[in-house]
């Protein structure tokens, strides 16, 4: 029996210690791919929580899970599109919610290891994407989905993902050949 499934069944027996040991490596990751997508610290602890509560709900009621690491990213990839769906639904009828942006100072650290390694200029160019581009760039290069898991993610054809991406790379390369308004300034 391998280590997930063992804890899973020794979570539904009542040990709340082996559901922790389950999902604690996954977190960071699953949090800063949440921040990313909704653009807000507070929304991706929302979005990791819900999931969290989901996953124990499932182990809980004995749901076969072959591989909880992949089902886990998943699921809370869909918490996060959910939460991101419902703001949307709120910035039209209360004006524009979706340009909030999350302070630096309030960044995580995984989120500025993201921005160091990928660095800042091109992290600032995803998240400057709509949402259907930024959710494909980050399932695909930060998430490392493939394009059959983004499709079942997003509840919609390979073919369909396949065209977001191949947009979202041009509309990032647009970005990035601009020039920097700050690097003229400084000339």
């Amino acid at each position: 029996m391998d280590q997930e499934k063992l804890y899973m069944k020794q979570c539904r027996n009542g040990d709340k210690e082996a559901f922790f040991k389950l999902v604690e490596p996954l977190l960071g990751r699953v949090y800063s791919t949440s921040a990313a997508i909704l653009r807000s610290s507070h929304l991706a602890e929302d979005a990791v929580q819900n999931a969290l509560l989901e996953a124990y709900q499932a182990i809980m009621n004995g749901k076969n899970i072959r591989n909880f690491k992949s089902w886990f990213n998943h699921l809370t990839a869909c918490r996060a599109l959910d939460l991101a769906r419902q703001r949307s639904k709120l910035a039209s009828r209360t004006g524009d919610l979706e340009e909030i942006e999350v302070p630096d100072e309030q960044a995580s650290p995984i989120d500025a290891l993201i921005r160091k390694e990928a660095g800042h200029e091109l992290l600032e160019s995803v998240m400057s994407l709509d949402i259907n581009h930024r959710t494909v760039v980050i399932l695909y290069y930060y998430q490392e989905l493939s394009l059959d898991e983004i499709a079942d993610v997003l509840d919609v054809k390979k073919g369909t993902i396949k065209s977001r991406l191949h947009a979202a790379r041009l509309k990032l390369n647009e970005k990035m050949m601009q020039p920097n308004p700050k690097q003229v300034m400084e000339c």
